[in-house]
């Protein structure tokens, strides 16, 4: 049985939008690369290399739920493919120059959904 905190986490989570999911994926995602940039600073590169893992995770699931029926999905995929390739370098050669490259692009496509999602909204009255 969940505890109350957990429960609750999971029903917010069940009853989001899918604007609302997406942006939690990429805030999440954000968060997860700044906390590995800190980490790799102080030389922590094991738990750098944990949270780089969750983040491509997070850009794995975002390529297997696009829909293909969308011109846009392929160039999506593309640029989730490109962000999850610094995640990588950056892991590997154990350097931030790889996050600091996407980390800023990241954050103008979360802020780009986070519009779409309130314009969808309007547009449907919500």
């Amino acid at each position: 049985m969940l505890n109350p905190f957990e429960q609750y986490k999971k029903t917010s989570v069940n009853t989001m939008t899918k604007g609302e999911l997406l942006l939690l994926l990429f805030d999440e995602a954000i968060k997860k690369l700044v906390q590995s940039k800190m980490l790799m600073e102080n030389n922590d590169f094991e738990n750098a290399k944990l949270n780089l893992d969750k983040v491509k995770k997070i850009f794995f699931h975002l390529i297997a739920t696009l829909d293909d029926s969308y011109p846009l999905s392929k160039e999506l995929r593309d640029m989730y493919m490109f962000f999850n390739a610094e995640i990588i370098k950056a892991s590997s050669y154990k350097s931030t120059k790889y996050i600091d490259e996407i980390l800023p692009i990241i954050k103008d496509l979360r802020d780009t959904w986070e519009e779409a999602d309130k314009i969808a909204r309007t547009s449907k009255g919500l």
